[in-house]
């Protein structure tokens, strides 16, 4: 017997989450273990977003296209830690050099997926129950943006170094940004990211309520 086409649909989609990587199997290949697993186990928020992911009502399959960078470091475990909130979020993790196999069975979005290149990482990918691609979010908090240009400020070579033949200058730098932006995030911005993916999740269920006639 054929598959009806909306199960064939569920089925394609649910293999290609589940093809990418839980967050323990992604930090155990990544190259920043350490530093992603400390960001995990240092990630506080409010009682009022617990609260609020704790109950969020709809399933949601949340995947995370990822990279090594200093925002992936920060901003990954954090989502992390607010799907583990929520009975009702799943998370995965997929490597930037491998994403657009994931995107093109995963979203149905051309304008997505014509501007993969231009995507800035880490990169929220959020679906519903039935593997309908809903939204995104990344690859972080607004309230970084004075934050990283009072720090570009500081170190105008970090673009050129970056394009340059000076790997030792430009992976210090990195290591730097990376231990700063661990400070920023546990002193205002993991709450920011909470804040943030909370308003996106409220406009979501407002949105299906309106579609359901509620």
């Amino acid at each position: 017997m054929q598959a009806h086409p909306i199960a064939a649909f569920s089925r394609e989609k649910s293999l290609g989450y589940t093809a990418a990587a839980t967050f323990e199997e992604y930090s155990a290949d990544a190259a920043a273990t350490v530093a992603l697993h400390r960001r995990l186990a240092e990630i506080r928020i409010g009682p009022d977003d617990q609260l609020f992911f704790a109950a969020y009502p709809d399933v949601l399959h949340w995947v995370v296209i990822a990279d090594d960078s200093p925002d992936t470091v920060a901003v990954l475990p954090v989502l992390v830690h607010l799907a583990r909130c929520s009975p009702r979020i799943d998370v995965r993790i997929a490597q930037a050099d491998v994403w657009e196999g994931y995107l093109r069975v995963l979203v149905d979005d051309p304008d997505l997926l014509s501007n993969l290149a231009d995507i800035d990482l880490p990169l929220l990918l959020i679906f519903d129950e039935d593997w309908r691609y809903v939204d995104q979010w990344g690859p972080h908090p607004e309230a970084i943006d004075p934050y990283l240009d009072e720090w570009l400020t500081a170190h105008p070579d970090f673009d050129a170094l970056s394009e340059d033949d000076s790997p030792c200058a430009y992976r210090a730098l990195l290591e730097e940004l990376t231990h700063t932006m661990r400070l920023w995030y546990n002193s205002t911005l993991n709450q920011a990211c909470a804040k943030e993916v909370r308003e996106l999740l409220a406009r979501l269920q407002e949105e299906a309520g309106s579609d359901d006639g509620g």
